[in-house]
């Protein structure tokens, strides 16, 4: 995709950042066809975060709020595959919950009957069953065990590409290789935007920057509840033992997570003590910083013993890659969106908190339809931005609160 723009140069909406969710944002806005949308990105599109996301997209969820988010992922799949006469290659191998323990046999339970008032197909499976279709599974360590067929994974890069081929084709414009330096305000408005070049005016501007939503937020005195929290997973070579349609496992008690990945194992863990760091200090471009390797195998070994318990062959395994991300957190793990008290003009699209991906859909849908003035398809309330009140988004203290996010996550 090339750096040109299509449309004028003050657009009705201007997207900071050209991730996932203001890809979405973009192709939903411009597919209502009441004005203008632009998006600007410093970089490449979908280059960073959401390249290196593991792109679970589990339904059923705890946090009921992300469910019709999460779905309208779904229909927007089937929508951009007929929009661009292509296939998504949507991996729908479904999800397998596993629960080891009474505590987290009852939060399964908890689950399938979410899944179940939601719609969703769920199944029990039996030993056999576990032995059969996911052979690497120690069926001794399962106390119970439930499928969701309807659940799958998707390569989060190619997702968001057909996003903006698809809101281009509908008049959006997309800038790559444009840096944001502040926001614009005048007042109580955000009227636009500074980059090197120009300032661009525009009737509404989206802070969609991920873990540098605030760098441009505080500028103008706005503050979003959120923190760059690291994310990480491993990935083995080859190996038999994983068939390449075996399902998601998501291993609350081992705090763990997996899915197939061109006959390996993409496998993922959340340390008790995860690492955070200050946006101020972080480079523009991440592709040459160090996420520190030596502390991540540090976590697989301290990880280890809990995931053995339903890997047996974990020792044995050849790990040929470890990915290691930053992700936008929020202190109880769900998203930043929607627009600030008092301020007219501005919307924020973060936080993904390790869910933006499957969430994409539903953000979109949602965000587009506040920046045209419209009410949203969907029940914003829990993802305020100022749900917790008045932080300091740089002090370690929050952060540390974000941190914990991270550490007690145990879904998919």
């Amino acid at each position: 995709m090339n750096a040109s723009l299509a449309g004028s140069s003050h657009p009705d909406v201007l997207i900071i950042g050209g991730g996932i969710l203001g890809c979405s944002i973009a192709w939903h806005y411009a597919r209502l066809g009441i004005g203008q949308v632009m998006l600007l990105e410093r970089h490449a599109l979908a280059a960073s975060a959401t390249s290196q996301a593991a792109a679970l997209l589990t339904q059923a969820r705890a946090k009921t709020a992300l469910m019709p988010l999460i779905a309208q992922t779904y229909a927007d799949i089937a929508v951009l595959e007929a929009e661009l006469g292509e296939s998504l290659d949507l991996r729908r191998v479904g999800s397998l919950h596993v629960a080891a323990t009474e505590a987290r046999q009852r939060e399964l339970s908890e689950l399938a009957l979410i899944a179940n008032s939601a719609g969703l197909q769920v199944e029990s499976w039996t030993v056999d069953e576990i032995r059969r279709r996911v052979p690497w599974l120690n069926s001794e360590a399962v106390a119970a065990a439930t499928f969701m067929p309807d659940d799958g994974f998707i390569d989060p890069y190619r997702l968001a590409l057909a996003y903006a081929r698809a809101a281009r084709r509908q008049g959006a414009g997309l800038r790559q290789n444009t840096a944001v330096q502040r926001l614009e305000r005048q007042g109580n408005r955000i009227v636009g935007v500074r980059t090197a070049q120009e300032v661009i005016s525009a009737g509404c501007v989206i802070d969609s920057a991920g873990i540098w939503a605030n760098l441009l937020a505080t500028s103008v005195a706005i503050t979003l509840p959120l923190a760059p929290v690291r994310s990480h997973y491993w990935i083995t070579a080859p190996d038999p033992l994983f068939p390449r349609h075996h399902p998601i496992v998501i291993l609350p008690d081992a705090r763990a997570y997996s899915r197939p990945e061109l006959g390996g194992l993409l496998f993922g863990l959340r340390e008790p003590q995860s690492v955070s760091y200050d946006p101020r200090q972080l480079p523009s471009d991440l592709s040459g910083f160090a996420l520190s390797q030596e502390s991540g195998w540090s976590s697989l070994i301290e990880g280890a013993p809990a995931l053995r318990r339903f890997l047996p062959m974990l020792d044995r395994l050849e790990i040929a890659h470890y990915v290691a991300g930053l992700c936008a957190y929020t202190p109880d793990g769900l998203f930043v969106l929607g627009g600030i008290a008092g301020i007219d003009g501005f919307l924020a699209a973060t936080g993904c908190s390790g869910g933006g991906i499957a969430a994409a859909g539903g953000i979109g849908a949602s965000i587009a339809a506040l920046a045209a003035g419209r009410r949203s398809p969907f029940d914003l309330t829990p993802f305020r931005p100022d749900r917790f009140g008045t932080i300091d988004p740089f002090s370690q203290a929050f952060r540390q609160r974000c941190e914990a996010a991270r550490s007690a996550k145990v879904s998919g």
